[in-house]
């Protein structure tokens, strides 16, 4: 007897099955070639235990502060800005601006002033060591270990942000208003003039007006008040090494860094600051101190891996008003 042909959703073909079998091995070889990768990219970024300094004394002349409790019930990493609308010129958007200064003038201001005297008497890069580790422990005590927000600056001067998640936030500072406050901070105290403090915003002002340097970092394609982003901090200044794709500091090189120096590229940036003779890295947002937990890394195993993907250039911002 013949067997009962199959309908034609019943026919199963040799060279299917096959197909089937290939699709199967692709998806697994797939599979293993992420966990591959993944487990490159978790070691390109994984900073060793001993870079990191988990410690809360940067032996500092101002003393580490804690958040308190009444003003962090005002100044806390939940407090989202209104939106705004804004004119500039021909152009006109809807955005979220930052309120920074209110945080510098209630506790900032009365956390420093004690300790002003004594900060005028030190060397200018060490004042901006002092004031880069207060600036970065003082918003970490109130908004956590990462405060990045999208287009902030210690004294309010970008345009209304009109993009990303982190441009809610009402407080908080991104990568270029982070390396750039300690620089205005020393302005502001007239602890350094804007004659010195390259990387403020004091500074860049007069730095445009003696050079011709035009200031063309607002949304509008126009100025934005002098507040530095990575644009212009990569331009500034003198370079003092260059680490090259791939490429580590040397021991010659770690010798040459000073603290206040920055270290980026356009896109990103952070500060060198040193902590017992060390030097270390600081950064707002970025690859190598948010994964850490928010500490401090030492500065030779923070710039292999901030120059893992592109080049990162060291800067100088101490500027002598008689360089053009």
């Amino acid at each position: 007897m013949n067997p009962k042909p199959a309908r034609p959703h019943e026919i199963r073909s040799t060279d299917d099955t096959g197909l089937n079998l290939n699709l199967i091995l692709i998806l697994v070889l797939c599979f293993f070639l992420y966990l591959s990768l993944s487990a490159c990219s978790k070691t390109d970024t994984a900073v060793p235990n001993e870079a990191i300094y988990q410690k809360t004394d940067y032996g500092t002349l101002i003393p580490y502060q804690i958040a308190d409790p009444d003003l962090k019930s005002r100044f806390n990493k939940n407090v989202l800005a209104d939106s705004l609308y804004y004119e500039k010129g021909d152009t006109a958007w809807t955005g979220f601006k930052t309120q920074n200064r209110r945080f510098f003038e209630d506790v900032i201001t009365p956390a420093i002033e004690p300790y002003l005297d004594t900060l005028s008497t030190l060397s200018p890069s060490e004042i901006i060591n002092q004031l880069a580790l207060f600036t970065f422990n003082i918003y970490q005590a109130y908004f956590g270990q990462s405060f990045y927000r999208w287009g902030g600056d210690l004294f309010d001067l970008d345009d209304p942000q009109t993009h990303r998640g982190s441009s809610r936030k009402l407080y908080g500072l991104d990568c270029s208003g982070f390396v750039a406050a300690p620089y205005e901070m020393a302005v502001h105290f007239n602890l350094l003039p804007d004659t010195v403090a390259l990387f403020s915003w004091q500074g860049f002002k007069y730095y445009c007006e003696k050079t011709g340097f035009e200031d063309q970092g607002g949304l509008d394609g126009g100025s934005n008040n002098y507040r530095l982003d990575t644009r212009e901090l990569y331009r500034l200044g003198d370079e003092i090494l260059r680490i090259e794709k791939g490429g580590s500091l040397s021991p010659d090189d770690l010798t040459k860094l000073r603290p206040g120096d920055i270290a980026g590229r356009n896109g990103h940036v952070g500060i060198i600051v040193f902590i017992n003779n060390e030097p270390y890295y600081l950064e707002s947002g970025g690859r190598v101190v948010p994964p850490t937990g928010g500490y401090p890394v030492k500065a030779d195993s923070a710039l292999e891996i901030f120059a893992r993907n592109r080049y990162v250039s060291v800067r100088r911002g101490i500027w002598r008003s008689d360089e053009g």
